[in-house]
């Protein structure tokens, strides 16, 4: 009884297999001899099996995928409004997508009218940048393939996008790599940084990027440290901070910082540790000192006044408090607050002590790009727990480029 079973079972699963191939070549022999009608019938009904029992294959996939590019490009349902064919054109290509198929997925956010005419301008920078592609406003695997390998060799995330405005942030970076593929080099032949400044990770072990100051990043074609290569994710020159983030790591091999729970406090000890000198001694240090005031001006939050012998290039190096909180990052050394004051027209009169971005600035943009990030109210440390801490979570950082 038991072998009759499995024999059925058998030939159930080949037959259907079998019918499922028929189904699928027909409809594609009929796509070749250009009967779309009927083609568009032959996928529909290789996509049954699927629908009825839940039980999908990369098979029935490649059917979905075939009914919904038939949809978009108006080979199907011709009367249908253009609308009301790119809503079944979703509807395939979201439920394929939610069955597990990546393929799918990714035709899927190219689907929203808004993106469409960014594609064809960003197919044309990926040809001008080298990536041999078919510039025909319709993305397939050739422009998702040529899109990772420029992430690849840009050290960015790789990352397709699935929103128009990450769509329309792609085809920005694509026109600054345009614009600037005379200095996109290689790494090994990248020459001296022209500039140099201290970084710090933060966020949640599911997701990290690095901190830093804008007016470091601001114009960087490339920013390493050490061998890991980073770029921008999200920049505002104003509040003077930016994101940095990499795929070259493993999350859990970091350690972010960690902000006060509660405020911050004029009088306050402080440590800032970072990499000023890192061309001179090659390796960090460490300044002492105290919060001297929680205003460079006015009412204004955003920076802390902070005494302490820093170097240049000491920029994005943590202002830590006693409990090895950070309290902000630096902004400016005092001999060059009169560049910054000019450059982002902040009326900075503490002439003698050093600005840093305030952790109530740094939070107020961290919470504006829904970056998560960790706070604490432990008890006092002492000097060494503080400084080997800080060690984990602070990196050095280099860049190559025109700085604006």
């Amino acid at each position: 009884m038991k072998k009759k079973f499995f024999i059925l079972f058998f030939l159930s699963f080949f037959l259907n297999n079998i019918v499922f191939s028929l189904d699928y070549e027909t409809a594609k022999n009929y796509f070749a001899n250009k009967d779309y009608d009927s083609a568009y019938d032959a996928y529909n009904k290789c996509t049954s099996d699927c629908l009825e029992s839940g039980n999908c294959k990369q098979e029935h996939f490649l059917c979905m995928m075939e009914i919904g590019r038939m949809l978009e490009q108006g080979l199907a349902e011709q009367d249908s409004r253009k609308e009301d064919r790119y809503d079944k054109a979703k509807f395939w290509y979201k439920y394929c997508s939610d069955k597990g198929s990546e393929i799918c997925a990714e035709k899927l956010s190219t689907l929203n009218p808004r993106t469409q005419f960014i594609v064809k301008n960003i197919q044309e920078k990926l040809f001008d940048l080298g990536y041999p592609i078919m510039r025909d406003d319709m993305p397939g695997a050739e422009t998702f393939t040529a899109i990772k390998n420029f992430q690849k060799k840009q050290n960015m995330l790789v990352e397709l996008p699935t929103e128009p405005e990450e769509w329309l942030k792609l085809n920005d970076i694509l026109a600054y790599a345009v614009a600037n593929k005379e200095n996109l080099k290689n790494s090994n032949n990248l020459g001296t940084p022209s500039d140099y400044a201290t970084g710090v990770w933060i966020g949640k072990k599911n997701k990290i990027y690095v901190l830093t100051t804008a007016h470091f990043a601001n114009g960087c074609n490339k920013i390493r440290s050490d061998k890991l290569g980073l770029r921008i994710f999200e920049i505002d020159v104003e509040d003077d901070l930016a994101l940095l983030e990499t795929n070259d790591i493993k999350n859990d091999k970091y350690v972010p910082i960690k902000f006060p729970s509660g405020g911050i406090y004029e009088n306050e000890k402080i440590y800032v540790y970072g990499y000023p000198r890192q061309t001179i001694i090659g390796k960090s240090e460490t300044a002492e000192g105290e919060i001297i005031s929680l205003k460079s001006s006015g009412s204004d939050r955003s920076r802390i006044v902070i005494s302490g012998n820093l170097h240049l290039h000491s920029s994005g190096s943590p202002v830590i408090n006693e409990k090895g909180l950070i309290v902000g990052i630096v902004h400016a050394k005092s001999s060059i607050w009169k560049q910054i004051k000019e450059k982002f027209k902040k009326n900075v009169t503490s002439i003698g002590h050093n600005l840093a971005i305030s952790a109530y600035a740094i939070r107020s943009f961290l919470d504006e790009h829904n970056i998560e990030y960790l706070t604490e109210d432990p008890k006092k440390k002492d000097r060494e727990k503080i400084l080997l801490e800080a060690k984990k979570y602070t990196i050095a950082l280099e860049c190559w480029g025109e700085k604006k």
